[in-house]
């Protein structure tokens, strides 16, 4: 099967190939005007698919030229277009916080969730259930925004290679590490290079040690520009 690129490493499928799994192509539940035009087109009796269709009226290329350019566009387009999984994707890579206007089998989407997290790891909040419990999605998005941790799955918030990427990143989000995590001396020390505040959220046993806590506190600070987090909603 011929794929496209977004320019990110994430593949997905040229025009002409269906990406949903329903049974004329467009969302369910869907029956606007647009929908009941592409559905009484003859050309599905020539056997193009309602999304092929779909994809050839101006409707459609002007909204994805839309959301090209400012993801958060994907907020306004007809309902129709948001079972696309070219165009959400492509919004989620234009910014991955117009993921909170994708529907929910869109938020179940490996390919659409890894655009936005790559762009925005905040963006993590909105991903479905099963991909916050996916290691590569949870992993790029914490290495965007440290505090995307918050997010993950409780398993993967005691996976250390995961808490040191988020930690490193963002020193206080040491707060959303598993307890044995957060009594670990090098993802301690590793928070505290970012923020030393995020010593609060050491073990007791680690706040107990003051050799350890003059260690942590004597390293040099990375400096990273504040991320704002979104409010669930």
């Amino acid at each position: 099967q011929v794929l496209l690129s977004l320019g990110s490493g994430v593949w997905l499928p040229p025009l002409g190939v269906e990406a949903m799994d329903t049974d004329d192509g467009l969302p369910p539940g869907v029956d606007g005007p647009l929908a009941r035009s592409i559905r009484a087109d003859p050309r599905l009796d020539e056997g193009l698919s309602a999304l092929e269709v779909l994809r050839r009226t101006d409707t459609w290329k002007s909204a994805f030229e839309l959301v090209k350019k400012d993801g958060l566009a994907l907020r306004d387009v007809p309902p129709e277009m948001l079972g696309d999984q070219e165009v959400v994707a492509e919004a989620c890579w234009a910014n991955g916080m117009a993921l909170q206007y994708a529907p929910p089998e869109m938020r179940a989407d490996l390919e659409v969730v890894t655009c936005a997290v790559t762009k925005a790891g905040a963006a993590l909040v909105w991903a479905s259930e099963e991909l916050r419990a996916d290691r590569g999605v949870v992993l790029r998005a914490v290495e965007d925004n440290g505090g995307a941790l918050e997010y993950a799955a409780e398993a993967l918030r005691g996976d250390r290679e995961i808490v040191l990427a988020a930690v490193g990143q963002r020193g206080m989000a040491l707060r959303y590490a598993s307890e044995e995590l957060r009594d670990d001396r090098e993802v301690v020390k590793a928070a505290a290079r970012s923020s030393r505040q995020s010593m609060k959220y050491a073990s007791a046993r680690l706040k107990r040690d003051e050799i350890f806590l003059r260690e942590a506190a004597s390293q040099p600070p990375v400096n990273r520009q504040p991320v704002d987090m979104p409010a669930p909603g």
